[in-house]
């Protein structure tokens, strides 16, 4: 079994590294942004990564124009332009949770961030589709059968497309001893592949 990757949003801290490397993943300090001036060098030695939280394409073009330098690069996926535009940006590692600021389901399909030219666009650039098993856990129970649904819908894309897809946790500093272990994580990952 491959070790899997815990994003932790916050800074540094050796102390919670120890706690997740316990639930037998690799860590990762991420910070998340929405304006470009919560972007400084000076952060490098708190964070390995940012996650990028904006509505606006030309916000977000901005920002990994800064941050690449410094950071990888993740972008959370809250409309359709913002996840077009992340997996055709050389510069973004992967696209976070592209169903996540969905409300509603088309009559016929699953409205889940993701379709066939999305994935072709996934796999030719090399990005990653990452999929946010705390989001799914903090959702109430009644729409927790809908966000799954979703997931499935962009986990099964992916698979035959050829994207990378992956699940994990992104947890707050504060919340580690909420974390589910790497080995249920791992499960819930075969169960959609």
């Amino acid at each position: 079994m491959k070790t899997m990757v815990c994003f932790v949003l916050g800074k540094r801290n050796k102390k919670i590294e120890e706690k997740v490397l316990s639930f037998g993943f690799d860590v990762v300090f991420i910070k998340e942004v929405s304006k470009i001036e919560e972007i400084t060098k000076q952060e490098t030695k708190d964070y390995n990564a940012i996650l990028i939280k904006t509505e606006n394409v030309e916000m977000l073009r901005r920002i990994i124009d800064k941050a690449a330098n410094y950071f990888d690069i993740f972008v959370l996926g809250t409309n359709d332009k913002i996840n077009r535009a992340a997996l055709e940006h050389k510069k973004v590692k992967a696209l976070v949770s592209p169903e996540y600021n969905r409300k509603f389901d088309y009559t016929s399909y699953r409205n889940s961030g993701m379709n066939h030219v999305l994935c072709k666009i996934a796999r030719n650039n090399d990005k990653t589709i990452i999929e946010n098993f705390s989001e799914f856990l903090a959702r109430e129970k009644k729409d927790r059968a809908t966000w799954l649904g979703r997931i499935l819908q962009n986990a099964r894309l992916c698979k035959k497309y050829k994207a990378k897809f992956i699940v994990t946790q992104f947890v707050k500093g504060d919340e580690i001893d909420n974390m589910v272990d790497s080995r249920k994580l791992n499960d819930f990952f075969r169960i959609l592949s």
